[in-house]
């Protein structure tokens, strides 16, 4: 086999477990981080493994242009992407009004932008081959309203409404889009968003098996796919109560599990 996977945010957590688990399937890779000096050890750890091919990008999916920049360096390695994890991101925790104005928007160009620009520019080859897969990764916190962690949450809705629609729109062109919603994974993010022992802790989950769920879930061209029967429960908040009330529960939570 010699088909190619990107994964973003391939340095830690999701992204670098997504890697080992493509690797494992015999996927050469395309890993991409801003964090250049974890990804190359990623990298040197897969090589030592096996023998599969692994490239590094380094770039910072927040800055503008950054995507096309991507698919240009792909397009000059002669690489067809045959899957496509858009996995990058990153948590703010507090209340909106005390957000820095440049954190928020730096997380909107991440996770709506360039993601939203990485899909398009790679979809379209995938659709005349007729085959590929795509995975957004949003997350729990896009079934219901989330205070104190608004924008991440709002940019989590986004990344899920996409996800659904293109779904449909790709029906019978052989490429298939996957929406991963997890809950909490342990990786760093608890830590970066508030607490890295949460208090409510029984519905996390490690990067390790959420990437063997996202990676069979992306396999069986599942449009939505949520790890944990506790999560896809929860996921319902708003259907068995009020949004007003969900919210003032998705609160507590965070309130619990956030505050230092």
């Amino acid at each position: 086999m010699n088909k190619y996977c990107l994964i973003t945010g391939a340095a830690s957590g999701l992204g670098r477990a997504f890697a080992f688990k493509f690797f494992k399937c015999g996927y050469n890779l395309v890993l991409v981080d801003k964090d250049a000096e974890n990804l190359e050890l990623v990298k040197n750890e897969i090589l030592d493994k096996g023998s599969l091919s692994v490239y590094t990008i380094y770039k910072d999916l927040s800055v503008d242009g950054s995507a096309k920049e991507i698919f240009d360096e792909v397009n000059s390695l002669k690489i067809s992407v045959d899957i496509l994890i858009n996995n990058a991101g990153f948590g703010i925790f507090g209340f909106f009004h005390e957000t820095s104005e440049e954190r928020f928007s730096d997380l909107i160009r991440l996770s709506v932008v360039t993601t939203s620009q990485l899909t398009r520019l790679f979809l379209p080859d995938m659709v005349k081959k007729g085959e590929g897969k795509i995975m957004l990764v949003s997350s729990l916190a896009a079934f219901q309203p989330a205070p104190i962690m608004s924008v991440y949450a709002a940019s989590k809705v986004y990344l899920l409404y996409l996800g659904e629609a293109l779904s449909n729109e790709l029906k019978n062109t052989g490429v298939s889009v996957t929406v991963l919603c997890p809950g909490m994974v342990a990786t760093n993010f608890q830590e970066v968003t508030g607490n890295k022992k949460p208090e409510i802790s029984w519905n996390i989950f490690s990067a390790e098996k959420v990437a063997d769920y996202g990676f069979n879930a992306l396999m069986k061209e599942k449009s939505v796919a949520i790890p944990g029967f506790a999560s896809r429960i929860m996921a319902q908040l708003h259907r068995l109560f009020p949004r007003k009330t969900a919210a003032c529960l998705v609160r507590k939570i965070h309130e619990k599990n956030r505050a230092k």
